[in-house]
């Protein structure tokens, strides 16, 4: 009877162990990619919002860059969400003969997106899991929702967030009441010169400009642009700046990008003036003091 028992206590593990088996491999079935495109195949992208400019991409070489409605390297993270909606995974699809295209936002679409030459169309979000409705052909598939920084009619995401482009050769940095330049190609001076003109004060300056990046962009206002001139020269160009706020953020405009660059406010530091010459150290008194020592002013006891 106990070995009976033992039996059916293992056939049910073993059920359930099958079981799990089964519905975790029918689980991680993944459906279909959205394109036939594979992620390095795309060269070309397009984002179209009624009533807006269009966004377009293209990749040179290893590199995305944003060539219109203005032209500028790109944030590589924010790319790779449009990238990848090439092999995006369709968690369902419908056909479009069995839907009323205007229902799901679909006629005419919310935006546009054309990965080289294959057309997506972005409708509405479905109400239980929120995932979007694209059109692609005459298939409706249904996807994760994209990153709205990545495809919104905004096209400040996708500009880069450093402010100087990796690899430029800066010549020339001229910020408020500053202005610090390579004349000969080598040596680095600063305009007013200072005790705070240091080789190494101006060496951390001009790398902080090397490496400043925004937390994030937007598109600058209408009334932006106003503020203190901020000039970066390079070998390639001058790269015009504006001042805007330094508190509670940094905030830095690009009028010929109409983008604004917010960053930290600790940024204003390194990136408006140099930084302070270090105090002397102290090298103490010449000689050791002498030691002191406590004296006995009482009289000797009477005899």
């Amino acid at each position: 009877m106990k070995r009976a028992y033992l039996n059916l206590a293992l056939l049910v593990i073993v059920a359930g162990l099958a079981a799990t088996v089964w519905f975790t491999q029918k689980k991680e079935q993944k459906g279909a990619p959205l394109t036939t495109l594979s992620a390095d195949a795309v060269n070309s992208i397009s984002i179209a919002h009624p009533d807006q400019p269009t966004i377009e991409l293209e990749k040179k070489g290893a590199e995305w860059q944003l060539v219109e409605p203005v032209q500028s390297p790109t944030d590589p993270f924010e790319v790779a969400s449009l990238v990848n909606l090439a092999t995006q995974e369709t968690k369902r699809t419908l056909k479009v003969a069995d839907v009323k295209l205007a229902d799901l936002k679909l006629d005419p679409p919310q935006f546009t997106i054309t990965l080289n030459d294959q057309k997506l169309d972005f409708g509405d979000t479905e109400p239980l899991e929120y995932h979007r409705y694209v059109r692609h052909g005459d298939t409706i598939a249904l996807i994760d929702d994209p990153s709205a920084t990545a495809v919104d009619a905004d096209y400040s995401n996708l500009v880069a967030k450093e402010l100087i482009s990796p690899g430029a050769e800066i010549e020339k940095i001229d910020v408020p009441g500053l202005s610090v330049s390579r004349s000969d190609g080598k040596d680095w001076s600063a305009t007013p010169a200072s005790d705070a003109a240091s080789g190494d004060a101006i060496a951390k300056f001009v790398e902080a400009w090397r490496a400043a990046r925004s937390m994030w962009n937007a598109a600058m206002p209408d009334d932006g642009g106003k503020g203190q001139p901020i000039t970066i020269t390079t070998k390639g160009g001058a790269i015009h700046l504006v001042l805007v706020s330094e508190q509670p953020q940094l905030i830095i405009d690009r009028p010929d990008l109409k983008i604004r660059y917010s960053l930290s406010k600790a940024d204003a530091d390194t990136l408006l003036k140099l930084a302070p010459p270090k105090p002397a150290e102290d090298a103490g008194p010449d000689t050791a003091s002498a030691p002191t020592h406590k004296t006995d002013d009482a009289k000797p006891a009477e005899k």
